[in-house]
């Protein structure tokens, strides 16, 4: 995505290879140039990269789309702790 950091479309790349199924990338933080959102039926995991250069881990969230009601507290996730998020929704 043009207005996102190079880990964010690092991480693009690599869950294009993936073969997951019914996600949807959107992005509702044009401003955040670290975050991503990944849609999958009615959930939402917002991703960001703003420490991954130190941690090598992303910040993922889990909520509900609709409501943004909070289905999973922010956590660091590795790349394949992430696919499994997605994996499992």
């Amino acid at each position: 995505m043009e207005n996102k950091n190079t880990e964010i479309n690092k991480l693009l790349i690599k869950i294009s290879k993936e073969s997951l199924q019914n996600y949807k990338i959107v992005d509702f933080w044009e401003a955040d140039t670290t975050a991503i959102g990944i849609q999958i039926d009615e959930i939402l995991i917002y991703v960001s990269t703003f420490n991954y250069d130190k941690a090598h881990k992303y910040n993922v969230i889990i909520e509900e789309y609709d409501t943004g009601k909070l289905i999973d507290e922010e956590k660091e996730s590795s790349y394949d702790e992430l696919v499994e998020t997605i994996n499992n929704l």
